[in-house]
């Protein structure tokens, strides 16, 4: 408890480095000293190594340091829709997602509570919490706040969404986010390495995630060649064909509307053109399959 108040007294976790005490007050992410977990469920959408026959077994934490114009999943992530978790409540949650079968405990956006997710991953490996953990994130993250994980996490679900910084500014309010999700991914390759799948089911290593935008193809290509540099093209990713126009994305018209199935074309040649093998593709337009309902 100790580290964690040092931590968060002067919270620079994120690259937002925003220097608040959280105990006193929430930072740039809207998060405090305290977890908020929105929704924890059986999670049959992720990629399929992960999900596998059994599910996933995801929890979704609240508040988020990006503001993606598009988010999906605003209302927990822009509106801090959820309840608070003590470092117990979440470690059960975590026993009870594997006395329900799933593959693996999957922790969505929870980069903001790094330092509580460990503690509670620690308390739940002593209880018994023998499956695979995920962290499943932005990749706005700094290596530091990553190397908390380290030992704690198997498996590195990244995004990595820009390598253009105006894009990253102009829809998500972060144009360091290229520069930081460099140094995250590279950090979490180092940690995990390649995924390894066993029996058809991914236990250690990293997924990088490509979401298709509209009118933004050129940038999927500049990720993939940074990625076919630093890590190399056996690293598995995933080409998501989910995008549709959700939250603000009325206010931005070039990307208020779906990617298109030839922007998806284009991207999927993208990964032949620099011999990358391994990974995922969708359909175009998947999104009710692969999007969570947070209705309930």
């Amino acid at each position: 408890m100790d580290d964690i108040r040092t931590l968060l007294a002067r919270c620079t976790l994120c690259p937002r480095e925003c220097g608040v005490d959280r105990f006193v007050t929430a930072g740039y992410c809207h998060g405090t000293h305290e977890v908020t977990v929105d929704l924890h469920q059986l999670h049959s959408g992720e990629e399929p190594v992960l999900s596998g026959t059994r599910g996933s077994g995801a929890i979704f934490f609240s508040n988020c340091a990006l503001r993606c114009v598009y988010c999906q999943n605003h209302r927990i992530s822009h509106e801090g829709r959820g309840r608070r978790c003590s470092t117990e409540e979440l470690c059960d949650i975590m026993l009870d997602l594997q006395d329900r079968g799933v593959h693996n405990v999957n922790l969505v956006t929870a980069s903001h509570y790094a330092p509580q997710a460990a503690s509670s991953l620690r308390l739940a490996r002593e209880r018994g919490l023998a499956i695979p953990v995920v962290w499943n994130s932005s990749a706005y993250e700094k290596p530091e706040t990553l190397r908390l994980l380290q030992g704690l996490v198997d498996i590195y679900l990244p995004d990595f969404r820009y390598c253009d910084p105006s894009a990253a500014d102009r829809y998500s309010l972060a144009p360091d986010y290229p520069v930081w999700a460099r140094k995250a991914i590279i950090e979490m390759f180092r940690q995990v390495g390649h995924l390894n799948v066993r029996d058809g089911i991914a236990d250690k290593g990293l997924i990088i995630r490509l979401l298709v935008l509209p009118g933004l193809t050129d940038g999927i290509r500049d990720i993939l060649s940074w990625i076919r540099g630093a890590i190399g093209p056996d690293t598995w990713v995933s080409l998501m064909g989910q995008y549709y126009p959700a939250y603000r994305s009325g206010e931005f018209p070039e990307i208020n509307r779906p990617a298109t199935a030839e922007e998806y074309e284009e991207c999927l040649g993208y990964l032949d053109e620099l011999g990358f093998e391994n990974g995922f593709i969708q359909e175009v337009g998947s999104c009710a399959e692969y999007t969570p309902d947070f209705t309930g």
